[in-house]
């Protein structure tokens, strides 16, 4: 799972909100849609539950606590880092400071809850917001953030033309009917980690995607044509290998290739859903819409 984790920070390190690393300077995410029908047909496919998130709220000051309990005498969270990493993906440990230190590792120095940061709220008590904190990295659930330190954030539905905007920072396809309407691929370019797709739903305005919904993606030259497409599956990590037809420029004039979403056929798409599903989900990340940040997203952990 370690493994898994870093190979996952690695690839979405550019585009994925990480709500406790330690520059807090991603931001990304929700919403309702506009078929029950639909997200039925959707659910059934995929066995995701509805968004579960419903409030959010914004750090508005330069630096914030989180608190073990509705209490600023209580233990506060925080981020242990490796010491002698000389990677730029060292691990971390989040734990609450009346906690003891593990060897190898010291403590950051980095804000836990900066200005600009936006948290899920799972319920308040008296003067604190219980908010959720779990991230890829970060498996402590929740935490209490005082009131007086967040705004509201308001928050509207996804549509899928926004989505398949030019102006994303992903290539994304939604299916628009048939028994996989809804559902979503994601496509992710990094020009030094390479190219990643995740599978997941447009519900409720809501994307939802299970981390382990992830395939790595590479151009294969050897394989022709546009049925040229091969899936194999090493260490538990999906690996998708495409062929030159499949395949658009990373951008005009680039020398990389990406996946193109728009050629695959529905027998393709039906084998990379079948594919994933093979999995079940356990942390599912859900983008929300937040019109004056953006998308974004968060880690929810099933029960």
């Amino acid at each position: 799972m370690k493994t898994f984790k870093i190979r996952l920070f690695v690839v979405l390190s550019g585009i994925l909100f990480p709500l406790l690393t330690a520059n807090c300077s991603e931001k990304k995410s929700v919403g309702k849609t506009e078929s029950a029908e639909a997200t039925a047909k959707t659910e059934s496919v995929i066995q995701l539950s509805t968004p579960p998130f419903q409030k959010f709220v914004v750090v508005t000051v330069e630096e914030a606590a989180l608190y073990k309990q509705a209490d600023t005498d209580s233990p506060w969270l925080m981020r242990w880092i490796e010491s002698d990493c000389e990677s730029d993906f060292c691990e971390n440990i989040y734990q609450w400071s009346d906690q003891p230190g593990k060897a190898g590792f010291e403590v950051s120095t980095d804000i836990m809850a900066c200005e600009g940061v936006v948290y899920p709220v799972l319920g308040e008590e008296g003067d604190f917001y219980k908010v959720s904190t779990t991230t890829k990295w970060c498996d402590v659930e929740s935490a209490y953030i005082p009131k007086a330190c967040v705004g509201d954030i308001e928050s509207a539905p996804i549509k899928a033309e926004m989505l398949e905007s030019d102006d994303m920072y992903f290539k994304c396809r939604v299916m628009k009917e048939g028994k996989y309407k809804d559902i979503t691929l994601i496509d992710y370019y990094d020009e030094l980690d390479g190219e990643s797709l995740q599978v997941g739903v447009l519900t409720n305005g809501v994307v939802a995607t299970p981390l382990v919904y992830t395939i790595f993606c590479q151009l294969n030259p050897e394989l022709n044509g546009t049925s040229g497409m091969k899936i194999e599956e090493t260490d538990g990590h999906f690996m998708l290998s495409f062929s030159k037809d499949l395949s658009m420029p990373v951008e005009e004039d680039y020398e990389d290739y990406q996946l193109n979403l728009k050629k695959l056929s529905a027998e393709q798409i039906e084998t990379i859903i079948n594919t994933v599903t093979k999995k079940k989900p356990e942390y599912v990340e859900y983008m929300y819409h937040l019109p004056a940040q953006g998308l974004q997203s968060f880690v929810y952990l099933t029960k």
